[in-house]
């Protein structure tokens, strides 16, 4: 059986696709596994995370004529082995429709991994093309689909709220953290404060900012505590937030820092407390999980897609409802727990949690499970 993983990059500043970076991740570990391997990138985005990989990676750029892109993919397809499983990474992508209607027509069969993009969140605020292309196309992909993979059932209700679709073939997986940064020893650090941390692009709408800031205002005012809040990142909406600081009265107790990488973002993780997550619109956080290998809980909104995994393992807080009310229950809950048998159960859970469920090389083998079903 060989495998190819096939994704989408846009072009945009980042340096960092995480689609790309996912089926990255995925192929690496299924070359160790002993298969063959290849990644396909299509797009005008970066595809320096796949290149020098043990794996053999061929890029398709969508330059001014999409045509002469569809026509090299369709000519690579035509000589694919026979029983070569094509694993599709995204959504609502329109060069994705063409090649995926002659997949279904020569009866390649592929699994489909969302990745969120079909979330409550992102087809509310679409653009009228775009729900359109998701009602006229990506339907029929995911009916056309071998299987379709979630990183949580919150996704997978999420589509089938807005789709129902096959429910027999979808099949549940987290994405994992690399295994390099799961060996990357618990810290304890000693300091006065109780420091609740967001780390992450500044966007005060999409990341849930607003509702932070305000739950963490509210739970100032109504209790007498030592908590401070770290907000790390860049963004566009730095400013706002230096702002709404200002005017919730809480610039002595909220910190904007810029957004670190490498050991440093380690160092400044390993001296936070909990990790606050309350995203209407996320995918899967990778800070989420690498601040929980450190054994630091965290507090996440269903959008985060962690809330089951979270859940299951009491390895932190989840938000049932993403609302300002709701988060400052939780930071009231949390700060009572600090001094509890109960916090250092949630800190031990937390690096279990990755240990058990995040190793990239355990989550490549249930997908080529599920490869073999097909």
């Amino acid at each position: 059986m060989e495998i190819i993983h096939l994704v989408f990059a846009r072009k945009t500043k980042e340096k960092m696709n995480p689609l790309v970076d996912i089926a990255n991740q995925l192929a690496t570990e299924q070359i160790k596994l002993g298969y063959s391997v290849q990644v396909w990138g299509i797009g005008a985005g970066t595809f320096d995370q796949i290149q020098q990989k043990p794996y053999k990676a061929i890029c398709f750029s969508t330059g001014l004529f999409m045509w002469n892109t569809l026509d090299k993919i369709k000519k690579a397809i035509s000589n694919i082995k026979a029983g070569t499983i094509i694993h599709v990474h995204g959504g609502i992508i329109p060069i994705f429709y063409p090649i995926i209607f002659h997949l279904n027509k020569i009866q390649c069969p592929f699994i489909l991994s969302p990745h969120g993009r079909y979330n409550r969140y992102t087809l509310k605020l679409a653009s009228f093309l775009k729900r359109k292309h998701f009602e006229n196309f990506d339907t029929n992909i995911i009916n056309w689909s071998s299987a379709i993979h979630f990183v949580s059932e919150f996704e997978r209700k999420e589509l089938m709220a807005y789709y129902p679709f096959d429910l027999q073939k979808s099949y549940i997986l987290p994405n994992g953290l690399i295994d390099n940064n799961i060996n990357i020893a618990p810290k304890i650090m000693k300091h006065d404060e109780i420091i609740y941390c967001f780390y992450g692009e500044l966007n005060m709408i999409n990341m849930g900012i607003d509702i932070l800031l305000n739950a963490f205002a509210k739970f100032k005012k109504t209790n007498s505590n030592n908590a401070v809040l770290w907000i790390m990142g860049n963004g566009k909406d730095r400013n706002s937030i230096l702002k709404s600081i200002k005017k919730l009265g809480l610039h002595k107790y909220v910190f904007v820092k810029p957004m670190v990488y490498g050991a440093l973002k380690f160092e400044q993780l390993s001296k936070i407390d909990i990790m606050v997550r309350p995203s209407r619109l996320d995918y899967s956080p990778y800070v989420v999980l690498e601040s929980a290998s450190m054994s630091i809980p965290a507090i996440v909104s269903n959008e985060t897609y962690f809330t089951e995994l979270i859940q299951s393992a009491n390895a932190g807080y989840t938000l049932k409802e993403n609302t300002v009310e709701a988060l400052t229950q939780i930071f009231v809950e949390s700060m009572n727990d600090i001094d509890t048998v109960q916090w250092n159960r949630k800190k031990i859970n937390a690096r279990q949690m990755v240990i058990d469920h995040c190793s990239w090389n355990k989550i490549a083998k249930e997908h080529i499970e599920v490869y073999k079903s097909i």
